[in-house]
Parts: structure tokens; C-alpha cells; sequence
């Protein structure tokens, strides 16, 4: 039986302008858009990068997955987005999973790929890059993360002071994703680990709401955009 496609989506960070080319062609030609959504977002923010490419006629899909550390609630939805997906193809459908910055890196495209191989082993899939949020900032920073044999580290936020020790010790430049979550107590152990001569805050990178800041320690004490990250050089540059 003749079943659609499913395409893992990377929209980049946030600003249209740094989505590739061939995502471009995929929304173009895509019947279903599925946006993964939780309920304490007020507005998809992958949505709002892709809209300028959407066809007229395309449908909308939001797919819920709610932010809990149930692993039993967790997997209700993936399965309920899993048997949507599934039931979409199943329909022919060209179906497009959009997902910010790469589908690789720290993205639910995985989790809902892994339910829907259990319904579907065989299901066709096409997984497109995105530009990732920490090499969108890096590029905007005119910083470059690594150079020669010097190594980088992504953490997601939190870490302990132990694990920062040790990051640090084996890292010449740390990227810090998921920062909101700590922000304040992240400074507080840059600080005390002797990290905090270069360090760069970087929120909605590519958005027309972009910010940046060399001092992100001025900030402390003040809430920072969820879509937030921090850049620590071990050394600065020359």
C-alpha cells in the first residue's frame, strides 16, 4: 500500500532567513505540517520561522508534548503523535516535522521517530539540517568555538559544580543550552570555577528579537528568554 513521507525538519534558530534552501523546497511541497507544542508555550516559535514558505492550502498539525519528567505522561504523547503521524502518512500525506535549530541536537523529531518506527518500521523518512542555535550565535558573535586541536562541550543547564569542574577541565569552550532554567546559579559557578572572562549570552538568535551581551553577569537577578544560550572561552582569544 502507497503511504507518505515524513520529513525531520531543522528551521534553524529562529529567523527565517537561516533556513536552508532544500527545507525551503520540502515546505514548498508539504501536504501536513506537524508543530510539536507544550502547553506553557503561548506561541510556536518554529511556526513563525517556516510561514513564509508554507504553501496556501498546507494543514496544521500541533502535536502536544507536555513539559514533565513523568516518563509515563511523556510516553502517552509520544505515542498519541506517533499514531497521528502514522495515520497521516497512511493518507498519503507529505508530512513535515518542524523542528528549531537541528533535528539532531536536543529535539523531540527523535522520540517521535523512535514511537513511530514501532508502528511503522518501514515508514520512509527524510531528516533535513538545521542551522544549530550555538553556531547561529557564534557566526553573529564573530567568535569562533573551537580552532586547532581545542575542543567544545554542549551542556544542557543544569550542572553541578562538580560537573562544571569537570567540563572545564577537558573543554577550551563550553556551550550552555537551556539557560533559563539556571541562569543565575550558572553565573554564580563560572565565577567560582574562574570562567568568567569571556563569556557570551546569546537569546533568539536570527529573530528580529536577537540580543546579545559580552556581560550576561549584568543580567543576573532578571529572567532571560527561554531561547537563550551562554558561550564560555576557557582562554580569550588573542
Amino acid at each position: 500500500m502507497q503511504r507518505g513521507k515524513l520529513y525531520g525538519l531543522g528551521v534553524g534558530p529562529g529567523g527565517s532567513g537561516l533556513i536552508t534552501e532544500k527545507g525551503r523546497i520540502i515546505l514548498a511541497v508539504t501536504d501536513v505540517l506537524c508543530i510539536p507544542k507544550s502547553r506553557v508555550e503561548r506561541e510556536s516559535v518554529a511556526l513563525a520561522t517556516v510561514r513564509p514558505y508554507l504553501p496556501a492550502n498546507v494543514r496544521i498539525e500541533e502535536l502536544l508534548f507536555p513539559m514533565s519528567r513523568d516518563e509515563s505522561v511523556l510516553s502517552e504523547h509520544w505515542v498519541k503523535a506517533a499514531r497521528k503521524v502514522n495515520a497521516l502518512l497512511s493518507e498519503c500525506c507529505t508530512v513535515t516535522f518542524i523542528t528549531i535549530g537541528d533535528p539532531s541536537l536536543y529535539s523531540t523529531f527523535g522520540y517521535l521517530l523512535e514511537y513511530l518506527r514501532r508502528e511503522d518500521p518501514n515508514v520512509a523518512v527524510e531528516v533535513i539540517p538545521g542551522v544549530s542555535s550555538f553556531n547561529a550565535a557564534a557566526a553573529l558573535l564573530q567568535v569562533p568555538l573551537v580552532e586547532k586541536n581545542e575542543r567544545l562541550a554542549v551542556v544542557p543547564l543544569p550542572v553541578s559544580e562538580e560537573e562544571l569542574s569537570n567540563i572545564a577541565r577537558s573543554f577550551d569552550t563550553i556551550v550552555f543550552l537551556k539557560v533559563s532554567a539556571a541562569f543565575d546559579e550558572t553565573l554564580e559557578l563560572l565565577k567560582r570555577a574562574g570562567l568568567d572572562k569571556e563569556v557570551y549570552l546569546v537569546s533568539r538568535c536570527g529573530s528580529e528579537e536577537e540580543y546579545w551581551t559580552d556581560d550576561p553577569f549584568a543580567l543576573q537577578g532578571q529572567e532571560v528568554d527561554y531561547l537563550s544560550l551562554l558561550i564560555v572561552k576557557r582562554r580569550q582569544s588573542l
